[in-house]
């Protein structure tokens, strides 16, 4: 095939799939929407160490609500179960922290800020 062709075709594609963008419903400056029953928690990891996170209930459950990375922030959103919340911080290689109880409602936006020192604070015990 003619270089020139092959080029006209690239350019011709890549102008359709830059029109058919607002077509996929993905836009960036469209807000989270959250249901009545959903927390949202916006993190930020001011820590060197990726976070995963855990919502703990007081009625003993226990659910995974995501991770965040060193250094970034993201809003986390899960479903609300229980009036008291505290968040697992588990930095991985490092230790668990958890946040004190809080009482939450279904709604809420909560922010957490993970401290850049925050695995120091941290002690392992191995027997």
């Amino acid at each position: 095939m003619n270089r020139k062709f092959i080029v006209a075709i690239l350019a011709c594609a890549s102008m359709y799939l830059i029109g058919c963008g607002p077509l996929t419903g993905r836009s960036e400056e469209v807000p989270m929407t959250m249901r009545d029953n959903e927390i949202a928690l916006h993190v930020i990891n001011q820590n060197y160490y990726d976070a995963r996170l855990f919502a703990r209930w007081r009625n003993g459950r226990r659910v995974s609500i995501g991770h965040v990375t060193g250094f970034n922030e993201e809003t986390l959103i899960f479903r609300w179960e229980y009036f008291d919340l505290q968040v697992e911080i588990n930095l991985l290689s490092v230790g668990i922290h958890y946040t004190p109880w809080m009482n939450v409602e279904r709604g809420d936006e909560l922010e957490l800020v993970i401290d850049p020192s925050l695995d120091k604070r941290i002690r392992i015990r191995r027997p």
